[in-house]
């Protein structure tokens, strides 16, 4: 009897602790998508968007897709992975006053696809766009507008592609 009971504890100590753990194993989405009514603690879906492009970042896997549902400004954002960041239909921007609006620090195989954005340094930030790092980086329709230094910067490593 000892033994069924003991047999027993340790598989219901074995489901709780499988069922605690999975909870933290949670992929990231394909597809997010952001919102000037969104909010970064929720899950980025369709009817629970991020408000940041930053927030969103984190939320996409690898080689997905951030999509802006609406018109809005979406903040500066460090983009170190393979991302499309796609504002088809709408007006959609980032802009800062200080250092860069959009840096680009991705993997040697990493691709960055930026569509049908306004990006805008305000007359005082850095760069527009700093590619740093990556295998390419795709700029589809986008506005560029920045009167202190550059609009964007280039640091080309062999093999990358603009």
């Amino acid at each position: 009897m000892d033994k069924i009971r003991l047999g027993f504890i340790n598989f219901l100590a074995a489901v709780v602790l499988f069922l605690c753990c999975s909870s933290f194993a949670q992929g990231q989405a394909d597809r997010v998508f952001v919102s000037g009514v969104g909010d970064d603690a929720s899950a980025c879906s369709r009817t629970a968007p991020c408000r940041t492009f930053a927030g969103t970042l984190s939320k996409v896997a690898a080689r997905g897709e951030i999509d802006v549902l609406d018109s809005g400004g979406f903040g500066v954002v460090t983009i170190s992975k393979s991302v499309t960041i796609d504002a088809t239909g709408v007006f959609a921007g980032a802009h800062t006053i200080i250092g860069n609006v959009i840096n680009i620090v991705a993997g040697a195989s990493d691709v960055v696809v930026l569509r049908n954005l306004s990006i805008n340094g305000l007359g005082k930030a850095d760069n527009g766009i700093k590619f740093t790092s990556g295998k390419a980086l795709y700029l589809e329709d986008c506005l560029i507008k920045i009167s202190a230094i550059m609009a964007l910067i280039l640091s080309l490593q062999l093999g990358a592609r603009w």
